[in-house]
């Protein structure tokens, strides 16, 4: 099988908590067999110019588009299987990660735990995303997806958030066609960052008792840095703390879920 991951991200001032995520995906590839190919912001050449002004140069909304085009584009040469996987995620137990889909594609569940409303009293909401998606030659997905894309952004008017064809198209979808999702990437939203860092807490218990199978990788975020969100505020500092307890403990911490934990 010719399987190849994708990533891309900036190539200057690039944090070295991101620095960490990129070469754990990278280390990953090489020793699963995997081909690499990391893109800069060349990635955006991929993107038509009104889809740019549409999207009102927002990086997330041009690059939900990008990474599908180069998805394709790399299936029409050879490639079997193509993933794709954020610049902010993290891959702590490579033995057990394999992002290749079961059938012709696959997305990531999302389980996102905030505060409701009260401190000690998180909620979880369950989404659908792309920080981790992939594609095997010849699915039916891809193509309605780049469509989908075009077609919504064609629509839009006035503001343009930032899930608007990522998470909120995909959740929408899932929930009519149900995609083939991932249940081993996690999403560490900050109240959940603060328990791994600390060892324990209402957060991060909630978000085991909600896991289905061991996270084998997470998403870390990137896009909450300088934010304060449900009373953590979100720097870089944090997330560095989060990569070093992962890379002790991680599989220990999220191999126990489930209600009886």
């Amino acid at each position: 099988m010719q399987a190849l991951v994708i990533q891309s991200y900036r190539t200057t001032d690039v944090p070295e908590w991101i620095e960490h995520c990129l070469a754990s995906v990278r280390d990953w590839a090489g020793m699963a067999g995997w081909h690499y190919r990391f893109l800069g912001d060349e990635i955006l050449d991929h993107v038509p110019a009104w889809y740019r002004a549409r999207a009102q140069e927002r990086m997330p909304v041009m690059t939900d588009l990008a990474r599908l085009i180069v998805a394709r584009e790399e299936l029409r040469s050879g490639m079997d299987v193509v993933a794709w996987v954020d610049a902010d995620v993290l891959i702590f137990d490579p033995d057990g990660f394999n992002p290749a889909p079961s059938g012709t594609a696959a997305f990531s569940r999302e389980l996102w735990v905030q505060e409701d409303g009260m401190p000690g009293r998180p909620k979880a909401f369950r989404n659908v995303n792309n920080a981790v998606c992939a594609f095997r030659a010849g699915n039916p997905i891809l193509d309605f997806y780049i469509h989908a894309c075009v077609s919504v952004m064609r629509r839009v008017v006035g503001g343009v958030p930032n899930q608007i064809v990522g998470t909120k198209m995909l959740t929408a979808l899932h929930n009519i066609v149900g995609f083939e999702l991932f249940d081993d990437i996690g999403m560490i939203s900050p109240p959940v960052a603060r328990d791994v860092v600390a060892g324990t807490g209402p957060a991060l218990r909630l978000l085991l008792n909600e896991t289905q199978l061991p996270l084998r990788a997470v998403n870390l975020c990137n896009s909450l840095v300088g934010q304060r969100v449900s009373g953590v505020d979100v720097g870089e500092a944090l997330l560095a703390a989060v990569i070093s307890r992962l890379a002790i403990d991680g599989k220990s911490i999220f191999a126990e879920r489930g209600p009886n934990r």
